[in-house]
């Protein structure tokens, strides 16, 4: 009787797959890579296009803040980096922001004690916020974690 046999050698296919399955389990590279991207998003561009990189124009200021500033009252009285935009005075809120990442989690947040009034209103939508997710930062993440998943193949 006649028989057919076929072998198949699988340790390179079980490497790569062990290899896979290993770099599955923590993303802390791909988020540590986004975060940085991140952080200049929201303290950089965001700012500058003063909440419309987000999507949400920021409100004038009120007059009252004009007032403060041009008489250099109260936080005004601190030397300005900037006169012209909104939120951006002593700089604190645009360096505020800062990362948390672990191999599941990448968290972006701002410690400023301010920051917390600009960008939860109670009972009204936020005027001034500086932190969301919208496409474009779903995108800057998911580019980081795609790349990083391409290299584990």
């Amino acid at each position: 009787m006649a028989s057919l046999t076929f072998s198949l050698d699988d340790t390179r296919v079980r490497k790569k797959l062990s290899g896979l399955s290993a770099g599955v389990r923590n993303f802390k590279r791909p988020f540590d890579a986004a975060s940085s991207e991140l952080l200049e998003f929201y303290g950089e561009e965001v700012f500058a296009s003063q909440g419309n990189a987000i999507g949400e124009p920021w409100r004038a200021l009120a007059a009252s803040t004009l007032a403060a500033r041009a008489g250099r009252r109260g936080y005004y009285r601190q030397p300005p980096i900037a006169t012209d935009k909104i939120l951006v005075w002593t700089g604190r809120l645009k360096k505020g922001f800062a990362r948390e990442v672990t191999s599941r989690m990448l968290r972006i947040f701002n410690d400023v004690p301010y920051f917390k009034y600009h960008q939860k209103a109670s009972g009204s939508p936020p005027q001034r916020r500086m932190l969301a997710i919208d496409k474009n930062v779903i995108t800057k993440v998911i580019r980081h974690v795609q790349r990083y998943v391409r290299g584990l193949v």
